[in-house]
């Protein structure tokens, strides 16, 4: 009888680690055609638009100096998932590629939760340097 009830006890703990957090979402960026440098997404905002939604990702938009607001809170989760996009004045959307034009995925959290990602080649990428002081400075003008 113990024996059964350790086994349904770790059946329990198994399923439940198993299961996905629901509030995990993966992210799609999108990113005006043609600009390079590094995008700053800051969550969580008063003055920020709402997101939406494509099947399971969360979708914001960024604007031409590389900023994005959203009044949404980020996700916690499915980094690794995220989907980044140049979009034209029609919405038509090309795909980039992480390591190939996104670099330096962070995302860090002082009064509000931000989101760090470089758009460029990876020699424009080592050439950036400190985008943490460079946008936050920018976005406070």
């Amino acid at each position: 009888m113990k024996r059964w009830l350790i086994l349904c006890f770790l059946i329990v703990i198994a399923a439940g680690c198993g299961r996905p957090d629901e509030t995990s979402q993966p992210s799609i960026f999108l990113i005006p055609e043609g600009y390079k440098g590094w995008v700053m997404v800051e969550y969580d905002k008063d003055n920020g638009n709402p997101s939406k939604t494509e099947g399971d990702y969360t979708v914001f938009k960024v604007n031409d100096q590389g900023v994005g607001k959203t009044k949404t809170l980020l996700s916690g989760g499915g980094w690794a998932r995220n989907k980044y996009f140049y979009v034209n004045k029609n919405g038509e959307r090309k795909q980039l590629k992480q390591g190939k034009m996104i670099h330096g995925t962070t995302q860090g959290n002082k009064n509000h939760t931000v989101t760090y990602f470089f758009v460029g080649t990876a020699k424009e990428f080592d050439k950036a340097g400190d985008y943490r002081r460079k946008l936050t400075e920018e976005s406070s003008s």
